[in-house]
């Protein structure tokens, strides 16, 4: 198979051909154009998930007051909230394709999830990955297909990918996956829970809830794991900005994310007094503030985190538009940037195996912790500029 190649997203010929031709068809058609319906579900076996390491409990300082430094011990893993009497905290995660369009905007359930990755996808509009463990939506919408890098981010939550189909090509690797106990998947083609909503219109209105797919995998016997990845998490939301890796960090109250400038540009702005990052996406080339459709509650990320790696083209997979679809590395090591506190701190991720969470590290060499709350992540090219002040 020959080398893949290496997307320069600001100038390489055929994406200005596709944003300058093919404008309105690689919105409306890119979430699933060209897509198999498959009714065949692959025999899942429970993954067998290997133990990493814990963070230490809050250790006292020479005055006898926790390290405001120190990891959390009692706390959720993908989100750093503590932990309640009672919580199942080996239940596993589910993995939730949520389509980004304008029209499939608000999206519903976004509130809920402990991490959103936002992610490139054909027509370079985008599409998120939203993950819930910690606690669950009532509603989950719209709920749409699956993409090649959503094979490596499901392993990484041990989770169960809940989407609405594929391609027959990414079909062919993730029965595959599911087979082989690798993580679970619960698309719509063959798994019950899924349902149209009257008030948007298709391929955007296919909606499920978060108690339907946890329903299906009690039924499997498949709603456990042994251990959920945990991520780095401060034990205290209450912390001087400094803390966890964050020594020599700048000022940046506002972040923007180059996505497509029409549909898909993102700006969050630092709120002081909640130390949360409001989110706003474009539509129509202007920004809009993003709010939960169930609730209107206003989305409020205690984390934003920038991950850059090698995406190229899939001459395998082509939407309705002639669009390519993406792959993505998400092992090994690259630049980073993580959002906290109001500052801005450049650093390096590393990932070591499909099971492994991404780990941050400052330039000083410090692990970074995360702030308990909603992280978003996103995955863009390795020369993409995110702006912040």
């Amino acid at each position: 198979m020959s080398r893949p190649r290496v997307i320069d997203v600001m100038t390489a010929p055929s994406v200005r051909r596709s944003i300058a031709t093919a404008l309105v068809a690689s919105v409306l058609a890119v979430a699933c154009g060209g897509e198999t319906v498959r009714f065949q579900a692959p025999a899942s076996l429970l993954t067998s998930a290997t133990p990493t390491p814990t963070d230490s409990a809050p250790s006292p300082s020479p005055s006898g007051t926790p390290d405001p430094s120190a990891a959390c011990a009692s706390c959720w893993p993908l989100s750093g909230r503590p932990v309640q009497t009672g919580a199942q905290v080996t239940r596993r995660p589910l993995v939730v394709k949520i389509d980004n369009v304008p029209i499939a905007r608000p999206h519903h359930g976004l509130t809920e999830a402990d991490i959103v990755i936002e992610q490139l996808v054909e027509g370079y509009v985008t599409r998120l990955v939203a993950v819930y463990h910690s606690q669950d939506a009532p509603t989950l919408g719209s709920i749409r297909s699956a993409r090649l890098a959503d094979r490596s981010l499901t392993a990484m939550f041990r989770g169960a990918l809940v989407y609405s189909g594929t391609s027959d090509h990414a079909w062919s690797l993730i029965s595959r996956d599911a087979a082989s106990g690798r993580y679970v998947e619960l698309s719509a083609d063959h798994t019950q829970g899924y349902y149209r909503v009257g008030f948007r219109q298709a391929p955007y209105n296919l909606f499920t809830t978060a108690a339907a797919q946890r329903e299906v995998l009690r039924a499997r016997r498949l709603d456990t794991v042994p251990e959920v990845p945990r991520w780095s998490f401060l034990a205290a939301a209450d912390h001087p900005a400094e803390v966890g890796g964050m020594t020599g960090a700048a000022p940046a109250s506002e972040i923007t994310i180059p996505y497509r400038e029409d549909t898909s540009t993102v700006t969050y702005q630092y709120d002081e007094a909640t130390r949360t990052y409001a989110r706003w996406q474009n539509s129509a080339g202007k920004p809009a503030r993003e709010v939960d459709g169930t609730g209107n509650t206003p989305i409020a990320a205690a984390n934003v985190i920038v991950i850059q790696t090698d995406i190229w083209e899939v001459p395998e997979i082509t939407d309705a538009a002639g669009a390519h679809a993406h792959d993505m590395r998400l092992e090994g090591t690259g630049a980073a940037t993580v959002f906290r506190d109001g500052l801005r701190q450049e650093a390096t991720w590393s990932r070591t195996a499909d099971a492994a969470p991404f780990v941050l590290t400052s330039s000083r060499g410090e692990t970074i912790k995360l702030s308990p709350g909603q992280t978003w992540i996103h995955i863009v090219p390795t020369d993409w500029k995110v702006s912040s002040r």
